[in-house]
């Protein structure tokens, strides 16, 4: 007889509810019983003594979508108790596109998350251009997690207008195509729709989605509160506060007269952005009060970040870095020798626009890590760098990579997070977290396992959060936002999405460099975690704190109010 029977663990339930002593049986895909001293009956069993048993980890923002047809065993995720991953954030998602516009928005998805365009071209198989057509394939395309997607606002938009996507409000017309492409596509069981007011194109143009004028909305809303179970997303403009609290607003003033949920970015997290949270703090309140359902997102751990020259945002700022960085890689090293273009990029970078969080605002953050070619200095700032050789801090960048090679990398300090503070917005009830864009920025950071930091750092050596509240936050809570009923939930009857980990042995492992993206190039993993075992509709995709291989997953959606 098949199935599996998880016995002598304790079970966190992902309800907030106390731990308790139990069995767990499980019967192809669903969770069937859940007991003290469960008898055998011919499963294959698994010794969970010392070890928690909980509802398998979701992760609430990817860009996993290009990577599904590369690598469909979405490496490192199961070896860190993931069984679901959402995608289509930001605004962007693979359907619906077709036409010359695919190009551009994938382009855009690459520029954006600094993804290689050859692998979209030569792993991605475009048999489709509609939603539904899209879950045809997704249906083919099994993965060692379950995943669920959003309609990226800029994808439908550029699918509908073509070009004057990026120029202009929308027509009566083509507000009405859109709205029935979205309706289409939560009815083949897409997650919502998400879009984003924040970003740039790599000339710096405006992303579509903020050409849409309210009519808009309110037509794309409309859809959605027909469609019970399902969620809006906006990526705002977080890091300018003169702007994001009125942007959250718009959204909410027309989402809540249609009982329409969302979520937002973002809570603020670092020490030094005290009085950016509280006023955060203090915006979500007032949402509440007027009953919009909107809930806000955060990152729980700082990121470790190493920008390299080969292609990134890291200067989109600063036009002529932006250019060199983005630009052909054979112009790279002579531009970087030629006066000409030194003079325009000091003059870029003292008149560069400001920002919140740029790194280039703060040299005295960015570490001199790799180098091509050995030279150095290494392990000192670029702000230190420059004035130990008396240059602007534009040219000693400069000088540094002639003499280091293109291929260098600096580091970014890890930003310093107010943990107490952030414990109190984790609990919230209304609060996403883990969001942490595993599948994107590849050779910047390894976004997979930052749940993990949640149990050991916030539960296990700082006792912030009870066990209880930690797993509550990464399975039932973001499962009950998303629709997911079915999941999230150690209970008979749930689906077969389990974790089986002990505190003492789980860690966020080191990160590794593994040169497996399609094109030849590498990409930032991690070492396992720890995990005991991953289960994924009933199918281990980790076991013994090891991959399996098996493939399990497959599109899930919301089930309704």
């Amino acid at each position: 007889m098949d199935g599996l029977l998880i016995r002598g663990g304790t079970v966190v339930d992902g309800t907030g509810a106390p731990a308790r002593q139990a069995d767990v049986r499980v019967r192809g895909r669903t969770i069937t019983e859940v007991g003290l001293e469960l008898v055998p009956d011919g499963e294959q069993e698994l010794d969970a003594t010392g070890a928690l048993v909980t509802p398998g980890i979701i992760e609430t923002h990817t860009h996993l979508d290009g990577a599904m047809w590369w690598d469909p065993s979405f490496d490192p995720l199961p070896s860190y108790g993931v069984t679901t991953t959402v995608f289509g954030n930001c605004g962007m998602s693979m359907a619906p596109l077709a036409g010359p516009q695919r190009d551009e928005v994938v382009d855009l998805f690459c520029f954006l998350e600094d993804l290689p365009l050859v692998a979209f071209e030569e792993d991605v198989p475009w048999t489709w251009a509609t939603w539904p057509e899209y879950r045809t394939a997704l249906d083919g395309q099994p993965t060692a997690a379950n995943i669920a997607g959003y309609v990226g606002h800029i994808s439908l938009r550029t699918f509908v207008m073509g070009d004057a996507a990026w120029e202009r409000p929308a027509t009566a017309a083509e507000r009405a195509a859109m709205a029935k492409a979205l309706d289409e596509a939560l009815a083949a069981g897409a997650l919502g729709l998400s879009t984003n007011g924040f970003d740039l194109d790599r000339t710096l143009r405006l992303v579509p989605s903020r050409h849409a004028a309210d009519d808009e909305y309110a037509a794309l809303f409309d859809v959605l509160a027909a469609h019970p179970g399902t969620t809006f997303q906006a990526i705002t403009r977080f890091n300018e506060p003169e702007h994001n609290f009125d942007d959250v607003q718009r959204f909410a003033d027309l989402a809540q007269p249609r009982g329409v949920r969302g979520q937002w970015t973002a809570i603020p997290a670092m020490a030094n952005e005290a009085d950016y949270r509280a006023d955060t703090l203090a915006f979500d309140r007032r949402l509440r009060d007027q009953g919009v359902d909107f809930w806000p997102t955060m990152g729980t751990r700082p990121l470790d970040l190493y920008f390299n020259f080969e292609k990134a945002l890291t200067f989109q700022r600063v036009p002529a870095w932006n250019d060199l960085v983005n630009g052909p890689p054979e112009n790279k090293m002579t531009l970087l020798a030629d006066p000409a273009w030194r003079d325009q990029a000091r003059s870029d970078w003292d008149n560069r626009k400001k920002s919140r969080r740029a790194r280039v605002d703060h040299p005295h953050t960015l570490i001199f890590a790799l180098s091509e070619t050995g030279v150095g200095p290494l392990g000192i700032s670029l702000a230190e760098h420059a004035a130990n050789t008396g240059q602007h801090v534009s040219d000693a960048l400069a000088s540094w990579l002639l003499d280091n090679g293109i291929g260098s990398s600096l580091r970014a300090l890890p930003d310093v997070h107010d943990e107490t503070a952030l414990a109190e917005v984790i609990r919230s009830p209304h609060t996403l977290t883990n969001v942490n864009d595993s599948g994107a920025h590849l050779q910047l950071f390894c976004g997979a396992g930052q749940s993990t930091h949640l149990l050991t750092h916030y539960h296990r050596d700082t006792g912030l959060l009870t066990l209880e509240e930690a797993v509550n936050v990464l399975t039932g809570r973001t499962a009950g936002f998303f629709g997911l009923s079915d999941r999230g939930v150690v209970a008979p009857g749930k689906a077969a999405d389990l974790a089986v980990f002990s505190l003492d042995e789980i860690s966020l492992g080191p990160e590794v460099k593994v040169r497996d993206v399609p094109g030849g190039s590498w990409r930032f993993s991690r070492e396992p975690g720890g995990f005991r075992a991953t289960i994924a509709n009933g199918i281990a995709t980790c076991w013994e704190g090891e991959s399996t291989g098996e493939l399990p997953g497959t599109l899930i959606g919301p089930r309704g109010a």
